[in-house]
């Protein structure tokens, strides 16, 4: 049996970069992908970031598009929202050039009914994008569920002649075929331990094989996807309610505050790690950035009943948070604080300077809640995939000197710290690690291995 079926999966609660190590793959001239599947759906969104920095944000077409010569795929596991697909499609043209994708018979149409039934009826967490509501119609049979009927160069197939098309990929032993996993293991409806506060689907290489018809005797690799910090989206959502939407097991909650501090002077986030700096609360100035906060960024940190703080009893942890916030609420990603004194990290910028990498869901626009690492979780997403390997994603957030950094693994120093987590994470999981990502764009990576077995005939 010919394998050459590449997978690419998230290990945690999504947001850990698959787009960038799919871009990766597809860019690769050393290989030749022939075709390339996604069954996603528009609760997910996956950014490309080319070497000039331009960010294309996917949802239902393959990121692979940016490969001219890759064959495109969409299976029936997906489910597509005909405005959000033609948006989309308009974004991702330069890279389609009138080129087709294949969609399968049996992809449904998200209508409007299906975001409102979501709305009025999950309360654990959900971007209320009609995915599970559609897919609850797709598995009951309703009358009233619409399947698409195609779009410009994006046609319809029936089943005989999609699975026709994608096995002459499947079948020709110079070609490797791509499977884009959406969202999350930590996100998996069944195997996550995370239920309520789940997805509407299982997240897995199997699964991705069964939505794309592939026997998993034709898999050569899986490669996880992941990040020392994973996150969970905002308990607020993007009109203003608030719903608690999950922690990520045992692992403790962190704020980007300890993520930008400790990654600035190579330490590990940790409670009370911001309490060594020297400060001074002036509860005047924090007052003032309270009033000048959007009420929103009140409420993720302060939670729903917000205007009832007491402003002499915030933390510093907490203070730090609300400059922070009021920075980003005026677009300043790098800001001196006037808060606590640290030193220049570097000759370009004035003491006390903080660069804040926090970040946005590509979907619903609300700030992402970030975790310590469950270890036990990503033990058990690699025994339901074991995976060829790990490719570590936001190592910059361990250590900004990283930041942007290309190069060879055997080639770079890093500090003990950093070693031992690294022998940490791959004696844990029994799977070696591929490359550690250090920057949002294309081969801003550090490569340990080659990511792409050759094809096993």
């Amino acid at each position: 049996m010919l394998k050459n079926v590449i997978s690419v999966i998230d290990d945690a609660a999504g947001s850990c970069g698959k787009a960038k190590v799919v871009g990766e793959i597809a860019t690769d001239k050393n290989i030749k992908l022939g075709a390339a599947i996604t069954n996603c759906m528009p609760n997910a969104g996956h950014t490309y970031v080319d070497e000039q920095g331009n960010r294309t944000l996917f949802r239902n077409i393959p990121v692979s598009s940016i490969n001219p010569h890759t064959e495109l795929f969409i299976g029936p596991g997906s489910a597509i929202d005909m405005e959000v697909l033609k948006e989309e499609y308009a974004n991702v043209y330069p890279y389609l050039n009138g080129r087709k994708i294949y969609v399968h018979e049996l992809v449904p149409l998200i209508e409007q009914r299906h975001k409102d039934y979501e709305k009025e009826h999950i309360k654990t967490g959900s971007t209320n994008k009609g995915c599970g509501a559609v897919s609850e119609e797709k598995i009951i049979r309703d009358e009233k569920l619409k399947f698409f009927k195609g779009y410009k160069d994006i046609v319809v197939c029936s089943n005989d002649e999609w699975l026709e098309r994608l096995y002459t990929h499947l079948d020709n032993p110079r070609e490797y075929v791509l499977l884009e996993g959406a969202q999350g293991c930590d996100l998996d409806l069944n195997h996550s331990g995370n239920y309520p506060y789940v997805t509407s689907r299982n997240v897995s290489t199997t699964q991705l094989l069964a939505d794309s018809g592939i026997s998993a005797e034709r898999l050569l690799e899986t490669i996880m996807v992941i990040r020392p910090f994973p996150i969970r989206i905002s308990n607020v959502t993007p009109s203003g309610e608030y719903h608690y939407t999950g922690d990520y097991g045992t692992g403790a909650k962190l704020t980007w505050t300890q993520v930008n501090l400790s990654s600035m002077f190579g330490q590990y986030p940790c409670e009370g790690d911001v309490d060594c700096y020297d400060h001074q609360l002036d509860y005047h100035y924090i007052k003032t950035l309270f009033t000048k906060c959007p009420p929103m960024y009140l409420k993720q940190l302060f939670g729903p009943n917000f205007l009832q703080k007491d402003i002499s009893t915030i933390t510093l942890l907490e203070a730090l948070e609300l400059e922070r916030l009021y920075y980003k609420s005026i677009g300043e990603d790098i800001y001196e604080s006037s808060i606590i004194e640290i030193p220049m990290v570097s000759s370009e910028y004035s003491p006390n300077t903080i660069f804040d990498q926090s970040e946005q869901t590509s979907v619903t626009k609300m700030e992402r809640r970030i975790f310590d690492l469950d270890i036990q979780k990503l033990k058990n997403n690699c025994r339901i995939n074991s995976p060829y390997g790990l490719y570590l994603n936001f190592f910059q957030h361990l250590d900004y000197d990283f930041f942007a950094t290309i190069g060879e693994f055997n080639k770079m120093y890093f500090n003990r710290y950093q070693r031992e987590y690294l022998s940490w994470l791959e004696n844990e999981t029994g799977a070696e690690i591929l490359a550690l990502g250090t920057g949002p764009k294309n081969m801003e990576r550090i490569l340990k291995k080659e990511l792409i077995k050759p094809i096993e005939r």
